[in-house]
This record gives C-alpha cells, structure tokens and sequence, in this order.
C-alpha cells in the first residue's frame, strides 16, 4: 500500500504533467525545395527525350518541374502535369514531324509562319501569368470567398478582355484560324489583331472555324492527348496541323493520316479524359454539361456564368460535372461552382475537380447523402455518417501561417474528421493535425491521380529551407 506522502507526489507529478502542452506551439515553415525522387516514381525523372531537374521548388503546396525535351524547355507545376507532360511527348514528336515535313510548309505558306510565332507567344504566357497570379493552390487556405456577385464576373470579364474574346466560351482554343489573313481571303478588310474572334467574320470563314476545331479535336484523339491541353508545344503544333488541314490543299485526310496513331508511351492519363471531349463541339460540349449540373446545381444563372467564363477548360468542365456525378452530393455544388468562378488558374480549377475525386474515392460505396461545405476558401465535405473530409489533392503540404490559422477555424472543432492528402505532409504539419485531432491519410488516391513517390517518410526528405 503506497505510503500519504508518496501517493500525493504520484497526484502531483499527474497533475503537472496535464497542465503542460505535450509540445510547445509549432513553429511555421517555409516550404521547402525538395529532390525530385522525393515526390515521384523514377518513371516521371527521365526516360526517351526527356530529363526532369533533380531539385523541385515547392510553390503554393505543388511541385515546380522543369522538364529538358528536344523541343524546348516545359514547365509543370505539379506532379499530375508532370505526368501528363511526358505522356504527351509521342504526340508531341508525331506533331513536330509533320509541320515540318515538306507538303505541310508547302500547303500552309508564309502566312502560318508568321502566325504560328503569334500563337506561341500567347501560348507561352496563359491565364496565370497575364494576370500576374501567384503559382500553386495557396488562395484555398485562405479567406472566405465572397459571394459570386460582381466578383467572378469581373474576374472572368478581365480574363476574356486579355483573350480577346469578349465572352468566348473556350477563348483557350486559339490558333491560326483567327489571324484575318489566313485562308489566302483576297478581298481587303480592316487590319486586326491575330486573335480577333471568329465569330465576327464572314461565314465562311465561320465554317472553316468549325471545320477546324472539328479536325483539331479528331487529331487530339488519334493522338490521345487533351484537345484544350495547355501544353505550348502541343497547342502550337496541334492548331496549326488542325487548321492547314481544314482547308486548301493539305486536308484533313492528310493531317490524320499523317500522324498515324500514337499512343502514350511514358504513362496514360489515367482515363481522366471523357471521350466526349473528343467527340463533341464546344458549344454542345457546354450544352451537355449545363444539363448535368443542373441535376445537382440550384442557381441556373451561375451555372451558365460557369460554363462561359473563367479558367476551366472544356475538358475540367467536363471533369468537374462527371466527378459531382460520382460523389452525388446533397447540397454545396453552388457553392462549389462559386470557387470555380473565382480560380485564378488552371492548377486551381484542377484542384478542385481532383478535390471531387479524392472525396469519392474515400468514399467509395458510401458516397452520395453528403454534403460540400465551403471554409474559408476552402471546400470541405460532411459525411452522411457525420463526418467532416478535407480533401487536399496537393503535392507537398508545409506547416505555413496560412495552413496553420485556416485549421485553426472553428469550423474544424468537431470530432471526426478526417484529411486526405494527395501526396506528402511534413513532420510539423503532421504533428500540427494530429494535434487538432484529426485523421491523416497521405497519399490518398483516386482514379487517375498522378504518381506519387511512396517510399521513405516525409521527414526525411532532404530539404532545402
């Protein structure tokens, strides 16, 4: 039997120990530059006319690659681009064979020429840098989205003002089609900017553009690559084969069976392409996917604002109305589509249609019944069963300030909850959710996510500060 004295020292040691946090208060950290072999499989760090840079910048939670090809340099801001870039490399070797084979210079002329240094320009500075936005996926972690107002739309007007477009549903699919002197016109007409819309000329060349973007998306599949890829070499090789073919002597039978049929050969895309992205113009493409978001969607109004302006493409469009299909939420996709109104990029727009697929993958069976909430300006998901699911499809997730205050919100105060990660946490944001009592799961999949390296625990990759 313990002695008075001695049980009241146990008491106090027990006391003290609980008055005392197990760890001081983290501190936050920069993100770091990491080595490649740290993120991704071997497969993705060189192969046939590639080589990827060994250190990777980590910018707004996504990895910064840098890829040499015998083509020119390209830039992939996170590991599912970076897998899509080499996956596209057969294709892209098909296309700069055949613009540059002999009947394709003779048939498209001078004037492609000169329009294809246009169409490389505007391809090599998309949304994101016109607009000055910062890289990553960091605007998630911060504050409340407003609602979607005069805000997206000014946003979305601006994006269309730097295109050109004036409201254009797909101002992404620019090529050689709307510079004013192709097609060998003879009449005169008043000078205009290469990009000067389409749908402002005379019919005739209004049916050429559909013949175009006909040919360009019959191309993209026998290529199987992404009709709206915003890879620069691809988009610059692909729209001018597609609009040489839509006219004059090279046609389309000549541009198709020019390129034969290729195949990724470094890694597929996982089957994240519909087919109907292939199949189908753009204005029936958008007329099928309002039908589908109008299935879970309440705000027509913002549905349409969605589908005609922003920065998803035709084929994210598509992507985001199959995933809500999957995890067949109850409430939240007007919610959802306000974020998407208000992405600043492409890489944001991935976000958070990957951000569905990591949900309906964790869900599997049990998906529908839920609902999507939106935090801060981030997007969460309730549980049928009550459980709270922060999907974060990011490369690396370093304990910042701003990841920090954003789980530090009182809506994240509940019991069970649970984080998705896509790819890797460091040891202090581990130690920061385990903390705040949530579940952690890294390296959390979903159909077609890219692939990450799996080998080794985060805190031991060497890093830079």
């Amino acid at each position: 039997m313990l002695s008075p004295r001695f049980a009241a020292l146990i008491l106090t040691a027990l006391l003290y120990a609980h008055s005392v946090p197990a760890d001081p208060v983290l501190a936050v950290e920069a993100e770091p530059v990491l080595d490649a072999a740290a993120l991704v499989q071997p497969a993705l760090l060189s192969g046939p006319g590639f080589n990827v840079e060994p250190r990777v910048e980590i910018r707004g939670y996504m990895a910064r690659f840098r890829l040499e090809t015998p083509y020119g340099p390209l830039r992939a801001d996170s590991v599912e681009i970076l897998a899509e870039r080499e996956a596209e490399l057969p294709a892209l070797e098909a296309l700069d064979r055949v613009t540059r084979s002999e009947a394709f210079l003779r048939a498209a002329g001078d004037r492609f020429a000169a329009t294809a240094g246009s169409l490389a320009q505007i391809a090599l500075h998309p949304v994101d840098t016109l607009l000055g936005i910062p890289a990553g996926v960091a605007r998630y972690f911060g504050g409340r989205v407003k609602k979607i107002g005069n805000q997206a739309q000014n946003l979305s007007d601006r994006t269309a003002r730097q295109f050109g477009t004036e409201g254009d549903a797909y101002p992404d699919d620019s090529g050689p089609m709307n510079d004013p002197g192709a097609g060998g016109a003879a009449e005169p007409r008043p000078e205009k900017r290469w990009y000067t819309p389409i749908a402002k000329e005379a019919t005739r060349e209004v049916k050429r553009r559909v013949k175009y973007g006909q040919v360009k998306r019959e191309l993209a599949a026998r290529l199987g690559v992404d009709p709206y890829t915003s890879n620069p070499l691809i988009q610059e090789r692909l729209s001018g084969l597609a609009w040489v073919g839509s006219g004059g002597n090279f046609g389309a039978d000549a541009a198709l069976g020019a390129v034969g049929g290729v195949g990724a050969t470094v890694l597929s895309t996982g089957g994240q392409i519909n087919d109907v992205v292939w199949k189908l113009a753009p204005e029936d493409l958008r007329e099928r996917n309002r039908g589908r978001l109008e299935t879970h969607c309440r705000d027509t109004f913002l549905i349409r604002q969605f589908l005609r302006r922003g920065v998803f493409s035709p084929t994210l469009q598509t992507s985001l109305a199959d995933a809500l299909d999957a995890l067949r939420p109850t409430e939240g996709c007007d919610a959802l589509l306000e974020l998407g109104m208000t992405a600043d990029s492409p890489l944001e727009a991935r976000f958070l249609v990957n951000a569905l697929r990591i949900l309906t993958a964790h869900q599997g069976a049990r998906s529908g019944g839920g609902r999507l909430q939106p935090i801060g300006a981030g997007l969460a998901y309730l549980t049928a069963g009550g459980e709270l699911v922060l999907p974060l499809p990011v490369d690396y997730l370093s304990w910042t300030e701003e990841v920090r205050d954003f789980l530090d919100r009182a809506n994240f105060r509940v019991v069970e909850k649970t984080v998705l990660i896509g790819g890797q946490a460091s040891l202090a944001t581990r130690r920061g959710l385990t903390e705040r009592g949530w579940n952690i799961r890294q390296h959390a999949p979903w159909p077609g996510g890219p692939p990450y390296a799996r080998s080794g625990e985060p805190d031991e990759v060497d890093v830079e500060g």
